[in-house]
């Protein structure tokens, strides 16, 4: 392919950096793409080379300055997308009709807007066996480049829900038997608290917290504690607490 034209097909692509956001992408099957690598590749583009011919994607070496021009923070390959990277989406009444683990841990974001913290809470959420993830249709993260990447390829593996109503969300999840828990500073602290075997966990959006509507509408509003200067923690990180502990809690209460 010429270079103009290559530049030109390229152009309004969208591009995984990653190793882990590729490989999981691949073995998705999410969309359409392209493999993007450089000459004498390492070990791990070799590897994805391989997965990628597995699963039948074309691949095409290129320049490393063509390359450097369309992901400036690659690591010899890119995986260069039509579309931009779509979350693993379903619907929340769909979701609970279906047969539900006597376990399930569904996590409902109040408005997170960085897209880096979606991802960072994503790719927990997949390593948390988290069973759904709620999201609202609008004044939040949408799924980019950046949340793929971030997350580590998981935006493609965790169900996620996009409902128009947070609140009804709520009140939908504990008609079907889930007991709700708000992150709170002032709530109980997270070591001293139980989780139901049917838990909602709603994390608050960055500086603001849990909105006030959903906060009155959980049973429990749940803290960490704290013993530093800051005021509290980036939502990804805490988010991340929270889950090892539901599930830490869990296991501790089946052995």
């Amino acid at each position: 392919m010429p270079a103009d034209a290559f530049s030109g097909y390229y152009e309004h692509m969208t591009y995984l950096s990653g190793f882990h956001a590729i490989e999981e992408h691949i073995q998705a099957r999410e969309s359409e793409g392209s493999i993007l690598y450089v000459s004498n590749p390492g070990p791990r583009v070799k590897k994805i080379l391989a997965l990628a011919d597995e699963y039948g994607i074309q691949v095409q070496r290129v320049k490393a300055a063509e390359l450097d021009k369309m992901s400036p923070d690659n690591r010899g390959a890119v995986l260069a997308l039509k579309a931009a990277p779509k979350a693993n989406s379903t619907d929340l009444e769909s979701w609970l009709e279906g047969p539900l683990p006597e376990q399930a841990l569904v996590l409902l974001l109040d408005h997170i807007e960085d897209p880096h913290n979606l991802g960072a809470v994503l790719r927990s959420a997949d390593v948390f066996g988290v069973d759904l993830v709620v999201i609202p249709d609008r004044r939040a993260a949408r799924e980019t480049d950046t949340v793929s990447r971030v997350s580590a390829g998981a935006a493609a593996w965790v169900p996620v829900a996009k409902v128009s109503n947070m609140a009804r969300a709520l009140e939908q999840l504990k008609e079907a038997g889930f007991w709700s828990y708000a992150a709170d500073m002032q709530g109980s602290s997270l070591p001293k608290t139980t989780f139901s075997a049917k838990t909602v966990l709603v994390m608050g959006a960055e500086g603001k917290g849990v909105s006030r509507l959903l906060k009155e509408n959980c049973d429990h509003t749940v803290s960490i504690p704290q013993g530093g200067h800051v005021d509290s923690l980036n939502v990804s990180v805490a988010a991340g607490i929270f889950m090892y502990a539901i599930r830490h809690n869990r296991q501790r209460e089946r052995s």
